[in-house]
């Protein structure tokens, strides 16, 4: 049950990975964003798309509006797209250009891509759980508990 329940969250995120992605890319390679901003910013789009799909498809549970878990959920992922955009900038600056055999920093222009992409699977990761978790406190809220 838990396997299955994650390979959905997995699908799931992809569909809201894509839309970060693509709006994380934009940023950076069109507006010139620093892939810092350019993460805090994109991710919103995804975990936001996640989050109200993600939240019946996944986990059974319906949006209960007088509650504030969406409010907790959109902190929590401030404070982890935080973390996460700042591991990110530190992947392209200091990280990626060693693997491509840079010197330091913005080399191929694809370095903040493959932070990316390097990133995400412990974000999904952290996301799933802490999702977990706050669906145990809303079917607590729910019966009455």
């Amino acid at each position: 049950m838990q396997l299955l329940m994650f390979f959905k969250f997995l699908i799931i995120s992809g569909g809201g990975w894509m839309c970060d992605f693509f709006c994380y890319m934009g940023a950076v390679k069109v507006i010139n964003f620093s892939p810092f901003l350019a993460n805090m910013i994109s991710s919103y789009v995804g975990v936001t798309f996640v989050w109200f799909v993600s939240l019946k498809a996944v986990f059974g549970q319906t949006y209960n509006a007088k509650g504030n878990y969406l409010m907790f959920y959109w902190v929590y992922q401030f404070l982890s797209i935080l973390i996460y955009s700042k591991i990110l900038h530190l992947i392209v600056l200091y990280f990626v250009p060693k693997l491509n055999g840079l010197e330091g920093g913005f080399g191929s222009g694809f370095e903040a891509v493959e932070a990316k992409v390097i990133v995400t699977p412990f974000n999904l990761m952290t996301n799933f759980i802490f999702m977990k978790f706050l669906i145990f406190f809303m079917r607590r809220e729910m019966e009455g508990r």
